[in-house]
């Protein structure tokens, strides 16, 4: 029977009470991106994580006995530290420091690593995990006396599958760099699991060692910062976390599904089909930047969220048009009949088009009927008044056999409509978006939205930062952002396509940075205390909706690239409020913001 899985999440970058130990920037981001992972239903599902930002030390360990005493022996522990570490002058021992250490005192105000293993030995969780991200962290190994680690891991009680990773040696610092948001090793910690690397072996898990492999590779990459691991595998190795390659496949399943449903139903050829199912069974990897837009029309299409007419016109563009001007034309009506009669009109074979002559030319080339009937040259623009002396030359007829055409009336054209039921999403709101305006209704120059002040020229500034930015997503416009479509860009293409924009008689419209988008979260019932996830019953999207109306509860794309993670690159998703990295190449949302007045 499987057990459950706990995760003690601690997060120490301030310190009060010590003026020798400077601030930290990245471990509350830590513990949020790691607590964001593990307890996704995706990835970690972990039964239950326990956040801790600035705790005192005895609070810490309290927490920490209190949920390793109360795991059964088929549970699963991972404790895991974000901040500074210490060892004490004597003895070297390694010491996790907490809001209330003194460098005086560490034994009494901080959390000595003997503490843990003591805590350790007292769990009757056969399943332990302890990741340290903090200098020294290698130090960890002084606490088992006698041989090395796992020598002394061996004498623990119930010690099977006890798991030790930590970010640097005995005599390294941990770094966090400026320019990241977390501390080197735990943004390819999150990496490895987010984007799936870390599954070396592709089973769709992502055990202990496949993470320390990836993890250790990554890190030596960017520096000299070594991290270290030791573990016993009597019972085999301790499964962090999904991949998220399953998810991935069953999703395929469902396109799959999908599409033969819709040929089922006549919507589609065999041959369109095929092409289809193609491309849907493929991965991420192995597609081309074409099929990888061919890939989301077939979402959208199979999501009912795209009818059959605008699929077949952005199939068409996006998976047949050449990278080169076609030699050979094609004829007008057959692009009609294509977009018409759906995708498998696609495959008809075409025939040229042939130059029309000069009027010089013209004159020397004999007559050429048409498909369907014995063409005549056309008689002068002014008969003559008698008939010509002459006979007229005997006119050259050319016999082409007709194209045997389809008759249109008896195909059955499908109706331009979604063919799905919609399916409901994260994107949808809990609220009623406000009553379409009259034609004659016109914006309120200058009226206050809580912090907000209206232009009515579709800008709002933001009176606490000083930001403007446009009421409506890229892609709608109105007075209460009801006209268009919600437009959806992938990263680079965004950042390429918004800079320096100008809109309203204003210059210099851009991509927010990850900090200024998330000031536009608003949590109608506040914060989560341990995250920065808006506490359940917050109205969605999350955000001011009468400043921002029409917004969807989804994604949207800021500026700030992901250093720690080469194709990707910084969101907020309005439907909790929170805040993370994903790949480039998905299409999200956007909104622009410019400098304040």
């Amino acid at each position: 029977m499987a057990g459950k899985r706990y995760a003690i999440l601690i997060a120490s970058s301030k310190y009060p009470d010590e003026p020798g130990l400077a601030p930290l920037r990245c471990p509350e981001n830590d513990v949020d991106a790691l607590n964001e992972i593990l307890g996704s239903p995706d990835f970690g599902q972990f039964t239950e994580t326990f956040v801790l930002k600035n705790a005192p030390s005895h609070e810490v360990q309290e927490k920490m006995e209190t949920v390793l005493a109360a795991a059964s022996k088929d549970d699963l522990v991972l404790i895991y530290f974000s901040g500074h570490g210490k060892q004490m002058d004597r003895s070297y021992q390694l010491c996790l420091t907490t809001a209330n250490t003194r460098l005086s005192a560490l034994a009494t105000t901080s959390i000595p690593a003997a503490t843990i293993k003591l805590l350790f030995d007292h769990s009757f969780a056969k399943s332990k995990i302890l990741i340290l991200d903090c200098c020294y962290s290698g130090a960890i190994e002084k606490a088992f006396k006698g041989g090395g680690v796992e020598e002394e891991l061996k004498r623990m009680s119930n010690a099977e599958g006890t798991f030790i990773m930590t970010a640097s040696t005995d005599f390294q610092v941990a770094v966090e760099r400026p320019e990241d948001q977390l501390s080197l090793f735990t943004k390819h910690l999150v990496a490895g699991i987010r984007s799936g690397e870390a599954d070396k072996n592709e089973d769709g898990l992502i055990d202990i060692n496949e993470l320390h492999s990836y993890v250790c590779e990554k890190v030596r990459q960017e520096g000299t910062q070594k991290p270290l691991e030791w573990h016993l595998r009597s019972n085999g190795d301790l499964i962090l976390s999904r991949s998220g390659k399953d998810a991935k496949e069953k999703r395929r399943q469902e396109l799959r599904a999908k599409l033969c449903g819709l040929a089922a139903q006549g919507y589609l050829s065999d041959r369109l089909l095929g092409e289809l199912l193609k491309i849907a069974s493929m991965s991420a990897q192995e597609m081309t930047a074409r099929e990888r837009e061919c890939s989301l029309l077939i979402e959208r299409l199979a999501d009912g969220r795209m009818s059959l007419a605008d699929f077949v016109e952005s199939w068409l563009k996006t998976s047949f048009v050449p990278e080169k001007p076609p030699v050979l034309a094609l004829p007008v009506w057959k692009i009609a009949a294509v977009l018409v009669v759906g995708a498998a009109w696609y495959f008809m074979p075409v025939s040229p088009v042939v130059p029309s002559p000069s009027e010089e030319a013209r004159s020397e080339l004999p007559a050429v009927a048409s498909p369907y009937e014995k063409v005549t040259p056309e008689p002068p623009a002014v008969a003559p008044q008698k008939p010509p002396a002459e006979p007229a030359p005997k006119q050259h007829t050319i016999h082409v056999k007709p194209r045997q055409l389809p008759d249109l009336g008896k195909i059955r054209i499908p109706k331009p409509i979604a063919l799905l039921p919609p399916v409901p999403s994260s994107s949808e709101k809990a609220e009623p978006l406000p009553e379409k305006p009259s034609q004659n209704a016109s914006p309120q120059r200058g009226r206050t939205i809580g912090q907000y002040i209206d232009h009515g020229d579709g800008t709002i500034t933001d009176t606490k930062t000083g930001l403007m930015w446009k009421r409506c997503a890229e892609g709608l416009s109105g007075v209460t952002c009801e006209e268009g479509k919600l437009e959806n860009y992938k990263w680079d293409d965004a950042v390429k396509r918004f800079k320096d924009v100008e809109y309203a008689g204003y210059s210099y419209w851009r991509l927010p940075t990850i900090d200024e988008l998330k000031t536009l979260v608003y949590c109608s019932k506040g914060k989560k205390k341990d995250s920065h996830h808006c506490n359940e019953g917050s109205e969605q999207p999350t955000i001011n909706q009468q400043a921002f109306p029409n917004t969807e509860a989804t994604q949207f794309w800021s500026g700030s690239p992901y250093a720690g993670y080469s194709i990707g690159a910084w969101y907020v998703n309005f439907y909790n409020g929170y805040s993370l990295i994903y790949d480039r190449d998905y299409p999200y949302a956007v909104r622009l913001v410019r400098g304040g007045q």
